[in-house]
């Protein structure tokens, strides 16, 4: 009996000693394992501190070289001002200032409609030989500025690289154009060759002024091309300037007020065209935004004031007659929809701006709205538009 109780109490000494040796042998691991992470640590953090001074003059030079890029970087975001070169001809300027309450600023737009270009003086694959002479004539006898001292005579291309100098390089209080109309007319006719001068000097159009191109009757004029010419080939040739005859595009909004457009004045609107912009009009009456409505053909004057001035100066009725409903230019059952949203007591509508007549007008054509008439590019005319703050 003794012997056996001696060896099982060896017996049990071997196994407290093999577990002592195990959990002695975990705990160096462990403890091997937080050393030598502490050590990477602490290595880690000094490597990243230079340590000499030839290390902290390469760190700050570091530092400085991220600041000239960074500066750098701004300034290649900051708009550069081009130092576009002054006009040589001497331009007049109709002017007119337009009131809004609330406003936070003045805003200056620049206006430029019937201009008249012409170019082909040739027979051409869209201009007919027939009809050569009629072009001659009318650029030679229409579409001319005389100097009434000296007598010299400027023709509408001659007029027309000088106008695009001029909406580039003008400034009114020291700041430049807020916006651009083409008002309609710029060209007499459509041909490639039209298109071709028109572009020539357009693409020297300084891009950062919003512009607003509403295309009018002489614009798409296809009249010369015969069978070979058609409209939708002057439609499509307009197709990439300026938002060619997109519909949604005859806007421009400046956040407190908004110019609405309308594109082809001389034709009766679609319900496409009419529905775009009661869209437009049903905004900025939700937003509370007054509306500059733009158009070519002008509207008549409720006073009939309007249509003495038009019998004076066309010896006809050249608007759209919304009261008399008389000449050309009656609306139709869509066109005077639109036309109510101008007419309407509550209209959001605070000026009407237009050309066509080819002379300069102003009046109420309601108690409500006023509209002016530019006088034509082709006699060195450029309207000039002061939006501003109304006085109280």
């Amino acid at each position: 009996m003794k012997k056996r109780r001696k060896r099982r109490k060896r017996k049990g000494n071997k196994a407290e000693q093999r577990l002592l040796l195990a959990t002695g042998i975990v705990l160096g691991v462990l403890l091997a394992v937080l050393i030598g992470a502490l050590v990477f640590f602490l290595v880690k953090k000094t490597s990243d501190i230079p340590g000499n001074v030839d290390e902290w003059e390469e760190s700050e030079i570091d530092q400085d070289e991220g600041d000239e890029e960074a500066s750098e970087d701004e300034e290649s975001s900051e708009v550069v001002k081009i130092d576009y070169p002054a006009p040589e001809y001497d331009f007049k300027t109709d002017e007119v200032t337009i009131e809004i309450p609330g406003l936070t600023q003045s805003y200056t737009l620049a206006w430029v409609s019937d201009l008249h270009l012409t170019s082909d003086f040739e027979p051409a694959d869209d201009v007919m030989a027939e009809h050569v002479e009629t072009i001659k004539q009318r650029h030679d006898a229409l579409f001319i500025n005389s100097d009434a001292e000296t007598g010299a005579v400027t023709y509408s291309e001659e007029l027309w690289p000088e106008i695009i100098k001029y909406l580039n390089y003008t400034e009114i209080d020291g700041k430049r154009l807020d916006g651009i109309i083409f008002g309609g007319d710029i060209m007499d006719y459509c041909s490639r060759s039209n298109l071709d001068l028109f572009l020539k000097e357009y693409q020297n159009l300084d891009t950062s002024i919003p512009l607003l191109y509403i295309r009018a009757d002489h614009d798409y004029g296809f009249w010369y091309g015969g069978n070979v010419f058609t409209e939708p080939m002057a439609e499509a040739l307009h197709k990439d300037i300026a938002g060619g005859d997109e519909l949604n595009q005859k806007y421009l909004d400046f956040g407190e007020f908004v110019v609405i457009g309308v594109n082809r004045s001389n034709k009766d609107m679609s319900q496409a065209q009419y529905d775009i912009i009661k869209s437009q009009y049903d905004k900025a009456k939700q937003e509370n935004k007054p509306v500059i409505a733009v158009t070519h053909v002008p509207y008549e004057s409720q006073d009939g004031k309007f249509k003495e001035f038009s019998m004076e100066v066309k010896g006809k009725v050249y608007y759209w007659s919304y009261f008399l409903q008389e000449g050309n230019n009656i609306p139709n059952v869509v066109t005077r929809q639109y036309l109510d949203e101008i007419y309407a007591e509550d209209t959001p509508v605070v000026k009407v701006l237009a050309g066509h007549m080819h002379a300069g007008w102003d009046g109420m054509i309601t108690p409500q709205v006023s509209q002016h008439i530019f006088a034509p590019a082709f006699q060195g005319n450029i309207g000039i538009i002061h939006v501003v703050p109304a006085s109280e």
